[in-house]
């Protein structure tokens, strides 16, 4: 190939002219996202049963549904929420199991399954687990209302209707946006309240109301008139078209409905609330989160809000909108970081090569192939169907390293040809001919490492696929550049004249630098010949330190991501299930408030009722802070002030409050690093267990922000029906429980209102909410026409009532979530927990680690079996390479060795062993070897012309030398803006780079001495094996 591409140069241009055509459009066309697609295939299954208190669900609805769907193939786990009127099953496949097939199983099971007619059909959904909002819009009113006040409360409707009609439908038109979430919404709703004397006075009762209120309130098909010429439709109209319409309704004889009632056009009862706060304001309004779907450019969905948040503007001049979060600002800042570092370690790469070759044209040849293959690269990306993420873009950064390191490999052997007097195209073509046999097994090492990270499972197997597959392009890319595109211009460009003949500054240089380059050979050379004579001492020295370096493990911190300060963070509160919304609202306003007493807090949302839920008892606020070079304390500082001055408010509200971290991934439910499921049959046991391992968390001072997701009793009143007293009268319980729910739920819908194209509910409510009295305003109609007031047909009691009821595989759980105090790993805070499990574990209760300890624990795992197969693949493509059982352990015996200098440059920096620098010894495997294969490649050779063993060594040591320094400088070099990045994504950054330089060097050195001191060990014993099997 190389003969040909020199030869043939138009051809070979052409080539690589379309490798960088392809890569160019590829680069425009690439989607942009933070972290690969990571699509786990999950399927909720929500049940509505109207009225069932969480018990009854239990056992009518959750139960029924777990067993059905428990047989499913590649099931994972099951977990379930059963709460007042709803059952939320959640069944978690197999990532490898498509999500369309799971969604049709669900189906198929659930639909088995045989449900009283008072349960609602259940509602299947597939879970969008990146469905995280990606921009936030804060819709507000320019004059901070008053709900109390009548106009002031019309405005809030109409805040409420233009946001719905006008705003959130041009936001779901934008490509790619799959949901548009809203926050302190209000839906518009008519209200009608009858007074209780009307109702006495002229003998009426809800239900009367009610059936009047559908009567006359219709609109219905009256089919159709045909003459001989024409057609009409007939339609009865007699709905209202304004709510003073409804008045007009006849509720009895010369009775209207406005004489007995009051009717409100107001909203339904409000269960969320929304308010954005900064260091001068504070107000209230409508969140709109917008959501993407699944592989949507997230970058393109936010620059297309933004671009039409000028329109949205100008139809909306009487409310402020505001942009109030934006992720895709992270994601432009951290990919323009990985850029930045790609570029200046592409620079400071070719200035090391410059640097040993002290030749302007052999650089420039060598620095090509950088941007060659990474364009080339980047059209392999598209063609996979890959996105441009933080994961891919430090693969290709880290590539640059292999690059640049097979150019200088053949371009300084090109570059002794023609020192040696070659003409240039046969120097070109024998320069990559005599190293194209090393040039392989470097290239097949690599790909050999690559294999198993891309076929790795689970979800850390999707960022190790991403990586794996971008850096095995790269790998094929420049093996293909260097075999042809390099040679060939070498063949013609390149100026290889002796440097020592000349007198320019560069020749200057050359001769300069030269003498002591030869001192360092000289050096090494002899240091060579002593590790030759002490060569058992050498060895077993080195074998010494690497077995102390394993200690080193212990005293690294074991997670799965690093912290990362993206200047954001959430706080988590959570009061006693039975709080008003107000009530609620006085209390977090308060803390939101004590925020921006720090100088660093930009802004910030306080969300109340943000789940699907809408529990008011539960709230979270957003916290931005200014950008990290603004502001002198790092954000787990402000943090953790913010937890001291929030002491003092948990105790006084009686209210939790968690300072969480916003995660690289979304968890689900609840971000906290550290998250334990305990499940057992006996709710007793699970109890105690529970109880045990709070009261240990907090002793230990490892945990803070402890909390589980099984909430305090809720305040009920329960009423009892005296069924003696019913049957004197003839009444059902059901007739008691229906006028009961009207007059408390506000959830009776009598009929409907329709103005401007949309349908709002019109409801009967009972004259006041607020107290149990009102038990003697509500009556019933027996069959004698008397009213019977419900005071007289129930008894009352004030219980607590449970609040839900959770489920993990089958049986009762409760999920047990924390953070992670100061200076504890989460490695080293579940080994805590696991090592004392006999303390707090009772018989017959069962645990699972979730979160990201989870994702941790799988890393390691697969990060095990993905070494062990690497290594079995290096050893077999090396074996059949050399023909040689031995020779490959010779070159293989660097790569544990180089884990020395991760492990110390990881213990020096204070960097933890994460995914990321776990990423980074994967690739360190296939990257050691390849200075072995240098010096081996060589001395084989020697040995073949006939020259001694030590002499072939000691030859091949000195011939190997500089190439060995400078591609191993220029990978080191490549990777240092990585290890020392600052800003936008450095947390995740630095420890690849961390453990990828640490272990270079150490396996330089080991490649210059160790490897011919085994070579030297080994070689007799070598020749043996080869006659035997010869």
């Amino acid at each position: 190939m190389s003969k040909f591409a020199i030869l043939r140069p138009i051809t070979t241009l052409m080539f690589v002219l379309s490798l960088v055509f392809f890569g160019v459009n590829a680069l425009k066309r690439l989607s942009v996202a933070l972290y690969p697609n990571v699509d786990v295939p999950i399927i909720t299954i929500t049940t509505i049963y109207p009225g069932a208190n969480p018990e009854v669900v239990e056992g009518k609805v959750t139960d029924k549904i777990e067993e059905a769907v428990s047989g499913i193939e590649s099931l994972k786990k099951i977990t379930s929420t059963s709460a007042d009127s709803v059952s939320v099953v959640v069944v978690e496949f197999e990532l490898e199991k498509d999500v369309e097939v799971a969604a049709n199983d669900v189906r198929d099971k659930v639909s088995t399954i045989s449900f009283g007619s008072e349960i609602q059909s259940p509602i299947i959904e597939k879970v969008n687990v990146g469905g995280a909002p990606i921009i936030s819009l804060f819709v507000s009113q320019k004059e901070i209302p008053n709900a109390q006040n009548p106009q002031d409360m019309q405005s809030l409707l109409e805040l409420n209707l233009h946001t719905d009609l006008n705003i959130k439908p041009l936001l779901q038109r934008i490509k790619g946006v799959g949901k548009v979430n809203l926050v302190g919404y209000l839906e518009r709703e008519i209200k009608i309240r009858p007074y209780p004397s009307a109702l006495n006075k002229y003998n009426l009762t809800f239900s009367d109301i009610a059936r009047a209120i559908n009567a006359q309130n219709i609109e219905i098909d009256g089919g159709r008139l045909i003459s001989e010429k024409k057609e009409w439709k007939i339609l009865t109209k007699a709905d209202a078209s304004s709510v003073q319409d409804l008045g007009d309704i006849l509720v009895g004889e010369g009775v209207r409905l406005s004489d007995i009632a009051l009717i409100v056009d107001s909203t339904k009862e409000a269960r969320s609330f929304s308010n954005l706060a900064t260091k001068d304001i504070s107000g209230s309004g409508i969140l709109l989160e917008v959501q993407k779907i699944t592989g949507a450019n997230e970058i393109e969905i936010a620059d297309s809000v933004r671009e039409i948040l000028p329109y949205l503007q100008e139809i909306s001049p009487q409310y402020n909108l505001t942009i109030v979060r934006d992720t895709t600002n992270y994601i432009k800042d951290t990919i323009a970081a990985v850029e930045f570092d790609l570029i200046l370690g592409a620079f400071l790469a070719v200035f090391v090569v410059f640097f040993f070759l002290r030749n302007g044209r052999i650089t420039f040849i060598s620095s090509l192939s950088i941007p060659t293959s990474i364009l080339g690269t980047f059209a392999l990306m598209q063609a996979f169907g890959m996105t441009l993420n933080l994961v891919t873009m430090i693969a290709i950064t880290l590539a640059i390293g292999i690059i640049i390191d097979d150019a200088i490999v053949v371009i300084e052997n090109i570059y002794k040809k023609l020192e040696n007097g070659m003409e240039r195209k046969e120097a070109a073509y024998q320069g990559v001919r005599e190293i194209g046999f090393a040039l392989i097994a470097i290239s097949c090492m690599l790909l050999a490492v690559f294999i198993p990270i891309a076929n790795m499972s689970g979800v850390t197997g999707r960022f190790f696929t991403s990586f794996g597959l971008t850096l095995a392009g790269s790998i094929l890319i420049s093996y293909l550049v260097v075999i042809t595109f390099i040679p060939m211009l070498s063949a013609r460009i390149a100026d290889f004249h002796s440097l020592a003949q000349k007198d320019s500054l560069q020749q200057r240089f050359y001769r300069f630098s030269e003498r002591y380059f030869k001192a360092l050979e000289r050096f090494y050379t002899q240091t060579l010949e002593w590790v030759l004579q002490h060569k058992a001492i050498v060895i077993g020295g080195i074998f010494g330190i690497f077995v102390l370096s394993l200690f080193l493990i212990t005293r690294l911190g074991v997670e799965f991501l690093p912290s990362e300060d993206k200047a954001e963070f959430d706080i988590k509160l959570t009061s006693k299930p039975g709080i008003s919304l107000q009530e609620m609202q006085n209390q977090t306003l308060m803390i939101q408030q004590l925020l921006h007493e720090e100088s660093e807090v930009e802004y910030s949302i306080l969300n109340i009722g943000y789940t699907a839920e809408q529990k008011v008892y539960e709230a979270k606020i957003y916290v931005r802070l200014s950008a990290y070079n603004q502001r002198k304390r790092t954000q787990n500082e402000i943090m953790e002030s913010l937890r001291q001055t929030y002491k003092t408010y948990a105790k006084k509200f009686d209210m939790e409050i968690a300072l969480i971290e916003i995660p690289q991934i979304s968890l689900g439910e609840d971000d906290s690093p550290l998250q334990l499921a305990l499940y057992a049959q006996k709710v007793e046991s699970l109890d105690k267990s529970v109880e045990k391992i709070q009261t240990l968390m907090q002793q230990s001072g490892k945990y803070r922000d402890i909390h589980t997701d099984i909430k305090a009793k809720t305040p009920q009143i329960r009423l009892r029906v005296n069924r003696a007293i019913l049957a004197q009268y003839g009444f059902s319980a059901q007739e008691v429980a229906m006028v009961l729910n009207s007059a408390f739920s506000g959830a009776q819908e009598v009929s409907y209102f329709r103005e401007r194209g949309k349908e709002y509910d019109i409801v009967l409510l009972s004259p006041k909410k607020d107290s149990i009295v009102d038990l003697s305003l509500l009556s019933l109609r027996n069959a004698r026409g008397e009213n019977v007031f419900l005071d007289g047909l129930v008894e009352q009691e004030e219980v607590g009532a449970t609040t839900n009821i959770k489920h993990y595989d089958r049986q009762r759980s409760v999920m047990i979530y924390a953070n992670l105090s100061k200076g504890v790993s989460l490695g080293e805070a579940t080994d805590y927990l696991e090592s004392h499990k006999e303390e707090w574990l009772e018989n017959g209760v069962r645990y699972k680690i979730e979160g990201y300890a989870k994702y941790m624990q799988e890393t390691n795992a697969a990060f095990v079996v993905a070494m062990v197969s690497a290594l079995f693949l290096i050893y077999f493509i090396l074996a059949s390479l050399y023909e040689s059982l031995l020779q490959p352990l010779v070159i293989m015996i660097t790569l544990p060795l180089s884990f020395t200098g991760t492990f110390l440059a990881l213990f020096i920096t204070g960097e933890s062993l994460s995914l990321f620098s776990i990423m980074g010894l994967m690739l360190l495997m296939g990257l050691v070897g390849k200075n072995a294969t240098l010096i081996i490649d060589v001395a084989n050779e020697k040995r073949a012309q006939g020259v001694a063993l030590r002499d072939s060594i000691l030859q091949a040591g000195e011939l190997r030398l500089r190439p060995i320094l400078m591609t191993t400088i220029a990978m080191v070099f490549g990777m240092l803006p990585l290890a020392l990045a600052g800003g936008a994504g450095s947390g995740i950054k630095s420890p690849m780079g961390i453990a990828m330089i640490g272990g270079l060097l150490v396996s330089m050195v080991l490649s210059l001495l160790i490897v011919p001191a085994f070579y030297y060990l080994t070689a007799a014993l070598d020749d043996k094996l080869r006659k035997w099997y010869a």
